[in-house]
């Protein structure tokens, strides 16, 4: 019999951002522990492929959306302030942070353009 009694519960915005990161030419890797996800993208600051975790948290609040944070999670805060993992609550969130530590350049997702850094593609040049 498995320690977890129950399945663990996903944060409510995850399948629509993953969907998104995976339509902007990000590799998407579902982890669970100690955050939710492992991204792998061509960076245009490093000029290689970089790895970046990244946690996903159902936003609060209807004028200033924030992450919420439950006060069970005290070891993977800990973890998050360690490691600097960014906190993502939807696509814009998740690519202004990954744009912060990398230059991803710019993507089209659902007809919206997203230019924060620079016109590169995500692939590595040929």
């Amino acid at each position: 019999m498995s320690i977890h009694r129950y399945a663990a519960k996903t944060d409510s915005v995850q399948t629509e951002l993953i969907r998104d990161l995976r339509a902007a030419g990000i590799g998407v890797w579902v982890i669970g522990r100690p955050v939710d996800l492992l991204l792998r993208f061509w960076c245009a600051r490093h000029h290689d492929h970089c790895w970046q975790p990244l946690e996903i948290k159902t936003p609060y609040g209807k004028k200033d959306p924030k992450a919420r944070v439950d006060p069970r999670q005290e070891k993977q805060q800990e973890f998050l302030i360690e490691t600097m993992t960014p906190i993502a609550t939807d696509f814009d969130s998740a690519w202004t942070e990954l744009n912060k530590r990398h230059k991803l350049g710019r993507v089209e997702i659902r007809g919206e353009l997203l230019d924060h850094v620079e016109p590169r593609l995500f692939r590595q040049p040929v």
